[in-house]
């Protein structure tokens, strides 16, 4: 039996980004603000201040202090795998609580010198909460350089009014030295879902530790082989069996009578909006499962591998809302591994749910381009310092994870809309744009782009900022335009498209601007995330000029691009 069990945990080991089904595993949410009810098919959103508000408000980075012995730190931090409970006392802001229990927690994401910590308040002292909380996670973003994806993913969800635990952020110090920077998560036990559910009475499941890929699908194994209970509550896992065939071969009624149809069809919806690749519809991975008084809840968690998750950027963008499973690279069951499938959205299609209106309304509500880049920017610009200062030295990969990250915000959400998601404002009269001067020429590779970049656009995002307009032309290139009579004044800007790299990857690349042999403008170097830079207004004669760029040494991911190009009378 031993030798079974090992080879089962050995096929459900991690692949490659969290280990899949520990409920420790991810990062969760965020946010303190709490949407208003009043979008179709919403949660009752919890909108009563409780204390815990301020441990996870999103806009200020909060300090917290364990105090504990010199040995059990050296445990927890030089062998979180250990995973054994110490205790310490604890200080958010001041604030003291002493028997508070540590250890660390996650599987992928463990770092050895700066873990993921999961805090106990009643494990040592039974009945001891602080603001109303039993636990707390610290999580360490190993798996996120730009710190960023809980605080959007769950934002989102909640913005859709759908239940998304909440995160803060946080600088950490243990024993008086600081060990790092932290994402400040809301565990889903049963604080949680009695502030959202108004009850804790109901059975809460996770999956089980390195278990993914069963979801809802039968299964002949014992339900507690894959789901495991998170409240006092317990459970034994025979409702979900019975839920399991009410899903496989239950009428509509008692599908409907059995679980919320709609709010798993929301979450899921949502979730592949986002680029989800690792959720209950992808592979059957990061959810919690909650028996609210006979109809069940899809609780979401850990946002870590979606909206572009590194590595999987690409296949992020074509995540399809109607069967996300396809295009997930972990759908399989980690067991046996059969292709995995959502049986809930198939029943939910199946049934006429309209899977489109719930795309059009994130597109039009927390997915709106000006809300969503908005949240990136201000996010971004509150935690730089202290991920600059944390322990990973995550620096300039959190300087390229929130460029790409809206890099990728900006292609999906245009590819959802079938259309420019930012604003691009008119010429000026009697000026004209790149795509009214004939450009043509020689590009390194692929082909010269008129105001779009295909598979990245439209337009152009260089560094996090958006461009409407303009030429991508790969280095070596070079593009001539045509001035016509009466015109003489070109100005505009250049840059390197945004290839979703994890640090920067270039040489450069040299820009200049060339009429009758005549070099009119030249760029100092110009490397990947680094702002557009402008020149003109250049004056030039009516006739041919070219717009050249070249490599700065060797060739590696110079996707130069003239922006924002515009010629007016001269």
């Amino acid at each position: 039996m031993g030798h079974v069990l090992l080879l089962l945990m050995l096929a459900c080991t991690p692949r490659g980004v969290v280990l899949p089904g520990d409920p420790d595993s991810g990062s969760a949410p965020d946010d303190s603000s709490l949407p208003a009810r009043d979008t179709a098919g919403a949660e009752q959103i919890p909108d009563a201040p409780d204390p815990t508000d301020a441990v996870f408000d999103p806009g200020e980075v909060h300090s917290i202090v364990l105090t504990m012995d010199a040995a059990s730190w050296a445990d927890i931090s030089g062998d979180p795998w250990a995973k054994n409970w110490h205790p310490a006392s604890f200080e958010w802001q001041g604030e003291a609580v002493d028997g508070v229990a540590v250890r660390a927690f996650g599987a992928g994401s463990l770092v050895a010198g700066k873990p993921s910590l999961k805090l106990s308040f009643d494990r040592l002292t039974p009945g001891q909460s602080w603001r109303g909380l039993d636990e707390l996670k610290l999580d360490n973003s190993s798996q996120d350089a730009g710190f960023l994806n809980e605080r959007v993913g769950t934002e989102v969800m909640r913005g859709m009014g759908l239940p998304a635990a909440r995160t803060g952020w946080a600088q950490v110090a243990v024993n008086g030295a600081a060990v790092g920077f932290f994402v400040v998560m809301e565990p889903i036990d049963d604080r949680y879902v009695e502030r959202w559910y108004g009850h804790d009475d109901g059975h809460l499941y996770s999956t089980n530790e390195h278990y993914y890929g069963l979801g809802l699908n039968p299964t002949a194994d014992t339900m507690l082989t894959w789901y495991e209970p998170q409240t006092s509550t317990g459970g034994d896992g025979q409702d979900l069996v019975d839920l399991v065939q009410v899903i496989e071969s239950g009428g509509d009624e008692a599908l409907l009578a059995a679980l919320d149809l709609e709010q798993f069809m929301r979450v899921s919806v949502t979730r592949s909006v986002m680029g989800s690749l690792d959720a209950f519809s992808a592979d059957g991975n990061n959810f919690y499962l909650y028996d609210d008084h006979g109809s069940w809840k899809l609780l979401p968690w850990d946002f870590d591998a979606e909206l572009g998750y590194p590595s999987y950027f690409d296949t992020a963008l074509v995540v399809d809302p109607w069967q996300p499973w396809a295009t997930s690279p972990w759908s399989a069951n980690c067991v046996t591994g059969a292709e995995y499938e959502d049986p809930v959205l198939k029943r939910a299609i199946a049934m006429g749910l309209d899977l489109q209106a719930v795309i059009d309304q994130a597109l039009d509500g927390p997915l709106r381009w000006e809300v969503v880049s908005l949240l990136v920017r201000q996010s971004a610009d509150l935690i730089r310092e202290p991920v600059w200062d944390d322990y990973l030295g995550y620096g300039p990969r959190f300087e390229c994870r929130q460029a790409n990250l809206l890099l990728f915000l900006h292609t999906r959400l245009s590819a959802l809309a079938g259309e420019e998601v930012d604003s691009c404002p008119e010429a000026e009269a009697g000026v004209l744009r790149a795509a009214e001067l004939a450009p043509s020429g020689t590009v390194g590779w692929g082909s010269l782009v008129v105001d779009g970049t295909g598979y990245w656009g439209p337009g152009f995002v260089v560094n996090g900022q958006h461009h409407c307009t303009g030429l991508f032309a790969h280095a070596p290139s070079v593009v001539t335009l045509t001035v016509p009579t009466g015109y003489g004044s070109l100005r505009g800007g250049v840059g390197l498209q945004d290839w979703n790299r994890s640090t920067v990857c270039d040489d450069g690349a040299i820009f200049s601007v060339q009429q009758d042999g005549t070099t009119l403008w030249t760029s100092e170097i110009v490397r990947g995330y680094q702002d557009a830079v402008p020149f003109g207004p250049l004056t030039v004669r009516p006739g041919e000029l070219q717009l050249v760029a070249g490599d700065n040494g060797s060739y590696s991911c110079d996707t130069t691009a003239w922006l924002d190009l515009e010629l007016g009378p001269g």
